[in-house]
């Protein structure tokens, strides 16, 4: 009995610790998923670490790369930009000396520095500067006005972005600058400019996408409007605008150096015709006396022209056989007492010792300035224009110049003209 009962013990003891041993296994078992979980978890959250910093460091790497293959990067001008469009803004090109001026006698407005921007997912609110879309571009210009003049002056104009022709183009505002426009400290007038006032601040313009396409199917220009008087009622003011290239891209601004030598004529500055060089000679400096004025023949170009689209109009009395256009550039001395009107001259080009005669196209000509003030130099550039095929039977050009034309129509200095030979 005693046999039985030691057996019985045995037995059960022997199932007690099979119990525990198949319990510690199985712990040791839940032990070791739980850390190769951990341990996968880890691995897991390191990788995603990992990937998170590559692709960090690759979009800082990329970004490094298009600011070195892009000069024209950086930062912009303006954080408002950002702040009100709630958008993404990408610089295109920054043109940090573009060395536009327009000196009205001793007002000068000048443009320190401009960027393009490309504005995307826009606000709401911005939908009506861009034509009810949430994306378009922007220009940021910073402009300094200063008057060097010891009197007052009055001056409401700015900038105009010029497309298709004079007629086409986007005037300056404050969108996204109102608080960094422009400002003259003179408190009663935000147009009066104090004698010897220097003030600098920032204009934009806002463009749809459809509208910068258009900039970049034609040549455009920005033009620093005249206008600056010494009075508010603007009589008498100082009229003449400066109109330069407008460079928006890298690729552009080669083909606009490679037409900087283009007499500025209408054809050109007013975007009214595309033009192929024939022949150009500078450095005539030929003067002739013509009453109180030295006329100076500097230079002449003669070049094929094309009318740019929407500009065909203009020129269809030249019919389909193609124009020639020869822009000269005088230099004249008013030697008088008095102002010298040279928007209203008479002057014509004599072919072939009379063969033909040519008048001036006034249309095609600079509008400013018009007139020469007493004892004072300015310059003029008159244009005419043939039919290609005329042109191209033609041998000899002179320039009659003259006559002056007073301000009551009668003719100055007894009609004279003045001749010169034109290189051919």
């Amino acid at each position: 009995m005693h046999k039985r009962y030691l057996l019985i013990l045995m037995t059960v003891l022997a199932f007690f610790l099979a119990a525990c041993g198949s319990s510690e296994e199985t712990g040791s078992s839940d032990n070791q998923d739980t850390a190769a979980e951990e341990k996968k978890k880890d691995e897991g959250e390191e990788k995603e670490k990992k990937e998170k910093k590559e692709e960090k460091e690759e979009k800082e790497e990329k970004a490094t790369d298009e600011e070195e293959a892009s000069p024209n990067g950086g930062e912009v001008m303006t954080d408002n930009i950002t702040e009100q469009s709630e958008g993404d803004v990408e610089v295109l090109y920054t043109n940090e000396d573009p060395g536009f001026k327009n000196d009205m006698d001793g007002f000068i407005v000048s443009v320190e520095k401009y960027q393009v921007l490309k504005v995307t997912d826009m606000n709401d609110d911005m939908y009506i500067e861009f034509d009810d879309q949430n994306d378009g571009y922007v220009v940021v210009a910073e402009v300094k006005v200063n008057n060097t003049k010891d009197k007052a002056m009055y001056y409401p104009s700015f900038l105009r972005l010029q497309g298709m022709n004079s007629t086409d183009f986007l005037t300056s505002s404050r969108t996204f600058v109102r608080d960094e426009y422009p400002k003259s400290e003179v408190e009663e007038e935000t147009s009066k400019y104090a004698a010897g006032e220097e003030v600098t601040g920032l204009v934009t313009f806002t463009m749809t996408n459809d509208q910068f396409d258009v900039l970049q199917s034609v040549k455009p220009k920005l033009v620093i409007e005249g206008g600056a008087a010494d009075n508010s009622s603007f009589s008498d003011s100082y009229k003449g605008n400066e109109t330069f290239d407008f460079v928006y891209g890298e690729q552009q601004k080669e083909e606009v150096e490679a037409e900087s030598n283009l007499y500025p004529d209408e054809l050109t500055t007013g975007n009214l015709a595309n033009k192929t060089m024939i022949f150009e000679e500078e450095g005539i400096d030929e003067s002739k006396q013509l009453g109180d004025v030295q006329v100076t023949l500097d230079g002449v170009q003669y070049a094929e022209i094309e009318p740019t689209a929407g500009n065909e109009a203009r020129f269809s009395n030249f019919g389909e056989a193609g124009m020639v256009a020869l822009t000269i550039k005088l230099s004249l001395d008013n030697q008088s007492d008095q102002p010298v009107s040279i928007w209203n001259l008479g002057s014509k080009v004599n072919v072939d010792d009379g063969r033909a005669s040519v008048l001036s196209q006034g249309m095609v000509e600079p509008s400013d300035p018009q007139a020469v003030e007493a004892g004072e130099s300015g310059e003029k550039y008159h244009v005419f224009l043939f039919r290609k095929d005329d042109f191209e039977s033609y041998g000899s050009f002179q320039l009659e110049f003259g006559p002056f034309i007073a301000d009551d129509g009668e003719k100055m200095y007894k009609g004279e003209t003045v001749t010169f030979d034109l290189p051919r």
